[in-house]
């Protein structure tokens, strides 16, 4: 299968990119950094094309190219940035999810698979939200708070009239609370688990963390990239939407006791209480049988496996640790 991966070296996608090559695929990247270093251990299996989303033309002449049988949409601008100026989260997440599915049906390519997130769902009221936590499945009811989120949603809704309408195999992804290797350098300080661990490799403290108490659903960056290279490779796909998460909850005293396995003497301080992100919305229990039961999903990390993989890919790929305050 012909590949294209937007966003293919970023924090999440650098991820599904390694898998598919360790699939047997020759994936074509699509990426506006520039930089490769999340890639670089299987950089010279892929071919990376520089260009942005909101540029239809450079798209659809990179589809063409490559005569491209299916995009993994993963090109994005983040949480903080779409906060801070919604005019480019719109051009960004917006209109780019738009340029992607018009190229996709101009171009005859087969299928799109659509990074998706969880804030689409907004505040996860009891029961299903704390202390509860019931899973939600695919049909929660969807309430996005943030402005990311909306983008979000709307490219799901977005994807979903082109299936309708001409007929485009796309597919949603809802990923749990992620965490990995670069999230800390590209995402910024909400990835609170990547300052615990990156500060524990760099002997540096980790003071005054908020939230140890509050149990979430985290996925580690190689069950994401699992789920997704399955989705893209299934022969068929009998829904459009799927969670993709851990099938556990776990809190921040665990991450931390996962730390301290590895570096004994790390210094963390973990404060009680709740909403470790301090955003007030997102924590919740994924029921992810629709991906297990139709695309064979099983996670295989908990937090003590996704620690101990984090530092080793860390090292593998030669990337230093960020301190965080």
């Amino acid at each position: 299968m012909r590949i294209l991966v937007t966003g293919g070296t970023g924090v999440i996608g650098s991820w599904v990119t390694r898998r598919l090559v360790q699939m047997g695929e020759k994936p074509v990247v699509l990426t506006s950094r520039g930089d490769t270093s999340l890639i670089a251990d299987v950089a010279s299996a892929v071919t990376v094309e520089s260009g942005d989303v909101r540029d239809l033309g450079r798209l659809m002449r990179i589809v063409h190219t490559h005569r491209i049988d299916c995009i993994v949409h993963f090109a994005a601008l983040m949480p903080p940035q779409c906060q801070a100026d919604p005019v480019a989260a719109f051009e960004v997440n917006c209109r780019g999810t738009l340029h992607v599915l018009e190229a996709a049906r101009s171009l005859g390519v087969r299928r799109v698979v659509y990074a998706s997130a969880k804030g689409v769902y907004g505040v996860v009221p009891p029961p299903w939200g704390h202390p509860d936590f019931q899973p939600i499945d695919e049909e929660f009811p969807k309430n996005p708070v943030s402005v990311y989120d909306g983008t979000k949603l709307f490219g799901e809704h977005l994807g979903e009239n082109y299936r309708r309408n001409y007929g485009l195999e796309f597919v949603s992804l809802r990923f749990a609370t992620t965490y990995g290797p670069g999230k800390l350098a590209r995402h910024g300080p909400l990835s609170i688990h990547s300052k615990l661990i990156e500060n524990a490799m760099l002997g540096r403290p980790s003071r005054g963390v908020r939230g140890a108490d509050q149990r979430d659903d985290m996925i580690y960056m190689a069950d994401v990239a699992q789920g997704v290279v399955q989705a893209t490779l299934a022969t068929t796909l009998p829904h459009s939407v799927y969670h993709l998460g851990s099938g556990r909850l776990s809190t921040l005293r665990e991450v931390a006791a996962a730390i301290w396995r590895l570096y004994p003497e790390a210094e963390i301080e973990l404060e009680p209480g709740l909403d470790y992100l301090g955003l007030g919305l997102g924590y919740s229990l994924y029921d992810c049988s629709r991906a297990m039961n139709e695309l064979g999903y099983r996670p295989e990390y908990d937090v003590e496996r996704g620690v101990a993989d984090y530092v080793e890919t860390m090292q593998h790929l030669g990337i230093a640790p960020t301190y965080t305050p």
